[in-house]
C-alpha cells in the first residue's frame, strides 16, 4: 500500500524534521534569513527611527503628533523645491530616454562588429562608474566663469563674445545641472534598452522586412512591445533617482541663484543639517517615501508589465 501511494504522488516533495519542512525548504529559510537581516537593517529600521521622530518634537523627543507634517507642509520653500524638482524631471526624463531609445535603436541596427559593441558599452558604462562628487567637479571647471573651458572654446569660436555665468542665472544654472544628470545616465537607458533590443526574435524582424515594413513600422509593431516593461523600470528608477539627485547640484550651484536649483533633496539637507529641524525633516523623508510609493503604484498601473 505505500509502494501504491507514492506511485499516486510522484511529484510531492517528501516531509519530515520541525514543522513538516523538508530539508531543502529548511535551507531555503536559512538562507533568506541574512537578506531579511540586511532588509530590516537598510530600510524597515531607518523607515521606523524617521516615523518616530517625524511625530516628535526636535529638542526633547516630545511627542507632538502631526504638527511637524503641518509644518512642513505650510512652509513656501517646500512647494518651491516641489516645483524646482518637476522642472528638474521635465528636462531630463524625456531627453534621456529619447536620447537612450535612439542610441540603442542605432546601434543595434547598424553596428555588426563585436569588438565594437564591446567598445561602445565600455564608453557608456564609464560615465555611471564615475562617483557623483567627481563629475561635479568636472562639470564645475567646465561651467565656471572666469576659467571654465565652456566660456573659452564658445569666445574662440566667435559664437560669444564676452563669458556667461552659466551656474549664476536662473535658467542657465538649472540647464547646466540637467546637463550633468543627461551626460550620466543617458548611457544607462541605452544599455537597458540595448539589451531589451537583444530580446526581439530575429524571425518576427526578418517577417516585417519581407512584408515591406518600414524601420518605423518595425520599431513600433515589434520592438516596443519588447521595451516597453523595461521603459517602465527606466522611467521608475530614473524618477526615484531624479527625487534624491543632491551631489552634482550641491557642488555646482548649492541651489542658487537663490533657490532656482534648489531640488527637493537639497531642501530636505538644509532643513535636516542647516536649521537642524530633525522632526520636520523626518516628516518630509516620510512624504517623500509615501509619495514614491503612490508614483509607482500610478506608473504601474499606466504601463502594463505585460507584453502585448
Amino acid at each position: 500500500m505505500a509502494n501504491l501511494g507514492d506511485s499516486m504522488h510522484p511529484a510531492l516533495p517528501r516531509k519530515g524534521g520541525r514543522g513538516g519542512l523538508s530539508r531543502q525548504e529548511r535551507l531555503a529559510y536559512w538562507m533568506l534569513f541574512p537578506v531579511l537581516g540586511v532588509i530590516f537593517c537598510v530600510v524597515t529600521y531607518p523607515f521606523a527611527v524617521a516615523l518616530v521622530q517625524s511625530v516628535t518634537a526636535t529638542r526633547g523627543g516630545k511627542f507632538v503628533g502631526l504638527l511637524n507634517y503641518q509644518s512642513s507642509l505650510e512652509n513656501p520653500l517646500l512647494y518651491a523645491s516641489l516645483k524646482q524638482t518637476a522642472i528638474y524631471a521635465a528636462i531630463v526624463l524625456p531627453l534621456e530616454i529619447v536620447l537612450g531609445l535612439l542610441l540603442a535603436l542605432l546601434v543595434h541596427r547598424t553596428v555588426r562588429s563585436s569588438w565594437l559593441k564591446l567598445v561602445l558599452y565600455l564608453l557608456a558604462i564609464t560615465p555611471i562608474v564615475i562617483p557623483p562628487v567627481a563629475v561635479g567637479v568636472i562639470f564645475r571647471l567646465i561651467y565656471a566663469p572666469n576659467y571654465g573651458v565652456l566660456n573659452h572654446l564658445l569666445i574662440m569660436a566667435g559664437w560669444i563674445h564676452q563669458e556667461i555665468n552659466w551656474l549664476g542665472q536662473p535658467y542657465t544654472a538649472m540647464l547646466a545641472v540637467a546637463s550633468v544628470d543627461i551626460w550620466q545616465w543617458t548611457p544607462f537607458v541605452y544599455l537597458v534598452l540595448f539589451a531589451g533590443l537583444q530580446t526581439v526574435p530575429r524571425e518576427s524582424v526578418e517577417a516585417a522586412q519581407v512584408d515591406g515594413a518600414t524601420s518605423w513600422s518595425q520599431f513600433w509593431h515589434i520592438e516596443l512591445p519588447y521595451l516597453r516593461p523595461l521603459l517602465l523600470l527606466i522611467l521608475f528608477f530614473r524618477l526615484a533617482d531624479v527625487l534624491r539627485v543632491f551631489d552634482h547640484v550641491f557642488i555646482l550651484t548649492g541651489g542658487g541663484p537663490g533657490t532656482t536649483t534648489q531640488l527637493l533633496s537639497l531642501y530636505l539637507y538644509r532643513i535636516a543639517f542647516k536649521f537642524f529641524d530633525t522632526g520636520e525633516a523626518a516628516a518630509l523623508a516620510v512624504m517623500v517615501m509615501v509619495g514614491i510609493s503612490l508614483l509607482y503604484s500610478f506608473i504601474t498601473r499606466l504601463l502594463p508589465l505585460e507584453r502585448d
